[in-house]
């Protein structure tokens, strides 16, 4: 049964959204589906922001007669999409199925559309790219804090104090951290120790940015990345409510 999962991120500066189907997780490298088919799509206009609305319907026949075609011999695991980009992924049994799709795709008149095949035995485009680690999971908490915040009168647009707490599993690798704050633009704040957690050796740390949701995932995501280095983890995050006016 499928689990879709959404997620906002970027690419190349540019706001991008993924969505992915969590069920594959474990049981992807047990299944004989060892080749990535992906298939870009784009408006016609190469200079276009967005599709049309007649673009998007093409897009839409496109994307059901390529589910029709491949759903009995590959697996559909996630896709992404900017404002004039969707890209859809696909593992296969074998390479034939491109057959199909290079034939549905070139049947397009009013998209431009890339495709292709390649042979992926570690699934990196699924493990690697579209599913989330610990960065891109707190970007769907980050936008559902701003969110709140917004709702409540809150000011997005201002830079202001990110305060984020980290936990690592020991005090050596809290220390170790703390000593490369500056390193990822970080500042300290306090430590505390909390008993009988997994992670008891706890640092609130402090990072700068307005709440924008791509700036506020930079913030966060320098912060629990370079945690991860010692084991540790983001365990809370919060940020000064400056209100609107």
């Amino acid at each position: 049964m499928s689990d879709w999962f959404r997620y906002q991120w970027e690419w190349d500066q540019e706001p991008l959204s993924v969505q992915v189907d969590m069920q594959y997780w474990q049981i992807l490298p047990t299944l004989a589906y060892s080749y990535l088919i992906y298939v870009a799509c784009a408006p016609k206009d190469a200079y276009a922001d967005s599709f049309s609305r007649s673009e998007l319907r093409s897009l839409h026949d496109l994307v059901r007669s390529l589910d029709a075609s491949l759903q009995s011999d590959s697996i559909y695991v996630g896709m992404v999409e900017t404002k004039n980009l969707k890209q859809y992924y696909f593992y296969a049994q074998t390479p034939s199925l491109l057959t199909d799709v290079t034939s549905l795709c070139r049947s397009q008149q009013k998209l431009r559309t890339a495709y292709d095949v390649v042979q992926e035995p570690n699934y990196s485009t699924y493990y690697r790219f579209l599913f989330p680690d610990d960065a891109k999971l707190q970007s769907v908490e980050n936008e559902e804090f701003i969110r709140h915040v917004f709702s409540k009168g809150g000011d997005v647009d201002l830079v202001r104090r990110i305060s984020m707490r980290m936990s690592f599993p020991t005090f050596e690798g809290r220390e170790s951290y703390i000593a490369s704050l500056p390193d990822y633009g970080l500042t300290y704040g306090v430590t505390e120790t909390i008993e009988h957690a997994t992670h008891p050796f706890c640092v609130t740390v402090y990072g700068y940015s307005t709440l924008h949701l791509l700036d506020l995932n930079h913030c966060t995501s320098r912060a629990i990345r370079s945690a991860a280095k010692y084991d540790g983890m983001l365990d809370h995050m919060d940020a000064e409510f400056v209100e609107r006016h």
